[in-house]
């Protein structure tokens, strides 16, 4: 039996949840939608400082997704049991729900890295055995946080950070030194939009990412946030130094699914 699956699904984006549902239940994967946070539920207070802590403006579309994955956190710290997390755009390789019945058994990890992003990776030289594929010491990680596992000590973790510490969801799970961290090779999940980078159909046309704009990418930062942006670089720096190897993480076999509807753009037919 593998572990449940949490998906990040935005109610209007209803065709994506069928998507998850066809792709996970073909899979045997239990699952349960966790409704996204949208901007509507969000307080966007011009005095409240807890956003400025980052080492950049955070959109409101960002602060919305961080939250969304700040719910899972709790709901895996809640339950006391590891929990595979999803966003609605994720595809699946063939090997996950293996994958997922050995990781029930990890004891001494707090995430494993299911995904990856076609961007190298800092990984560690040991190697241990993920059900049929293999899995190593996660240093350095750049972007992903469209599918990943999650303990409940690391959920703690996560939430302890961010109850002090705002950020990208992915570049939060990504921190350097934060959580006991593998990386599984090859890789389980990309998202839609990278299908093609890694020789798989899409399931659904291209879309610009609705959470990240390159107006906050390039937003006039503070000056503390100038320093914070300084100093995460010079950490990475010195954390590559005569570690590990650098390895762009390919993607596992995948079985495309038959599309089950032609609506698959992010906000498809409801309103949140």
């Amino acid at each position: 039996m593998t572990m449940q699956a949490l998906v990040i699904n935005v109610k209007c984006a209803s065709a994506r949840m069928a998507f998850q549902k066809e792709q996970l239940t073909r899979m045997g994967i239990a699952w349960k939608r966790l409704p996204a946070v949208t901007l509507d539920d969000i307080q966007m207070d011009p005095g409240d400082t807890y956003w400025d802590g980052w080492q950049r403006p955070i959109a409101p579309t960002e602060r919305a997704c961080l939250r969304s994955h700040m719910a899972c956190w709790q709901i895996v710290y809640d339950n006391s049991a590891p929990c595979l997390i999803l966003e609605d755009d994720a595809l699946l390789a063939d090997d996950l729900s293996a994958v997922l019945t050995a990781a029930s058994q990890i004891k001494d990890l707090d995430l494993l890295q299911l995904e990856t992003r076609n961007r190298a990776k800092l990984l560690g030289a040991e190697i241990f055995d993920a059900g049929p594929i293999q899995a190593r010491a996660l240093l350095i990680d750049r972007a992903g946080a469209a599918g990943y596992v999650l303990w409940p000590m690391g959920a703690r973790k996560l939430l302890d950070y961010t109850a002090r510490t705002p950020g990208l969801a992915d570049s939060i799970i990504a921190k350097p030194g934060l959580l006991r961290a593998a990386q599984v090779v090859p890789a389980q999940v990309i998202q839609n939009d990278m299908a093609e980078l890694y020789d798989v159909p899409q399931e659904w046309s291209s879309e610009t990412s609705s959470v990240s704009s390159a107006f906050h990418r390039k937003a006039r930062k503070s000056p503390a946030q100038t320093l914070r942006r300084i100093m995460a670089q010079l950490s990475l720096g010195f954390r590559q130094l005569g570690r590990g190897e650098k390895m762009m993480v390919p993607f596992g076999k995948r079985t495309s699914i038959q599309a089950i509807t032609t609506k698959t753009s992010s906000c498809d037919d409801v309103s949140p």
